[in-house]
């Protein structure tokens, strides 16, 4: 009877920390800056990494902004809460405060100054900081409205409907021709050539510029101004060949120089 007893106060006592264990197996993320603005070097003074390591003993799973995140954060900053530390020393007192932040810069907490005395710039840091960090009441709290306000975020996040790709052309002239998935062909086009200092500008029946070509070693073939493409002497009718967001247009077309 006794060791029956015994079980079922073991498994009362045990009961609560099961109950931690399923709660922390949610991580917990935590970047603090590698490089504080005041100290304008990485880690000078270990004030960094001392920063790192209150958050950590504290639970949270720390990193430097340098370092290697896990997968599920470096794909999705915005899990994580960033930490900077900001200066308020003067030639008494070394004086800092700490500023809890959202991934888009959005300003959560600011921890009370800490302050310290001590002439050694390691130890003074460490100190103020420190007693900065002290000064944060609620953290868990702090970190699970930051928490619950990310989770809100992204499901109000409207998903966003494909539109379809808009394929710009030269002119209204141009954009009556026929879009296929790789080709845009007119056959009935006729263009008028006008002389310009390093070629022609092909002008349309309303007077409307719709290419300026340069011309190339080769009399047949011409380059397009402002266009990744070239117009090719097909001997009955001209070829301009272009791409266009990753879409090659090709034209056929009359040019009457």
């Amino acid at each position: 009877m006794k060791y029956i007893y015994f079980f079922l106060i073991l498994i009362f006592l045990s009961s609560p920390t099961f109950g931690q264990k399923s709660i922390s197996s949610n991580k917990q993320y935590v970047i603090v800056k590698s490089t504080f603005a005041f100290l304008k070097q990485v880690d000078r003074y270990k004030a960094n990494s001392f920063t790192k390591f209150l958050f950590s003993k504290a639970g949270y799973e720390v990193y430097l902004d340098n370092e290697e995140l896990p997968e599920e954060l470096y794909y999705n900053k915005c899990n994580a809460m960033y930490v900077d530390v900001k200066d308020k020393s003067n030639l008494f007192a070394t004086r800092n405060y700490i500023e809890l932040i959202d991934c888009n810069g959005k300003l959560l907490f600011t921890s009370k100054l800490g302050t310290s005395k001590l002439k050694d710039f390691e130890r003074s840091y460490r100190q103020s900081i420190r007693n900065a960090f002290s000064t944060i009441e609620n953290l868990n709290l702090i970190y699970d409205s930051f928490s619950s306000q990310t989770i809100l975020e992204k499901k109000q996040k409207p998903k966003e409907t494909p539109r379809a790709k808009e394929i710009p052309t030269p002119s209204a002239v141009v954009s009556n021709a026929t879009v296929e998935k790789q080709k845009k062909t007119s056959k009935d086009l006729l263009l008028n050539a006008q002389k310009s200092k390093r070629g022609y500008q092909l002008i349309n029946s309303n007077n409307e510029l719709v290419f300026e070509i340069l011309t190339t070693s080769n009399k047949d073939v011409f380059i397009i101004k402002n266009k990744n493409g070239v117009v090719i002497n097909k001997g009955t009718h001209w070829l301009i060949e272009y791409y266009e967001e990753q879409l090659l247009i090709t034209i056929e077309l009359q040019i009457k120089f």
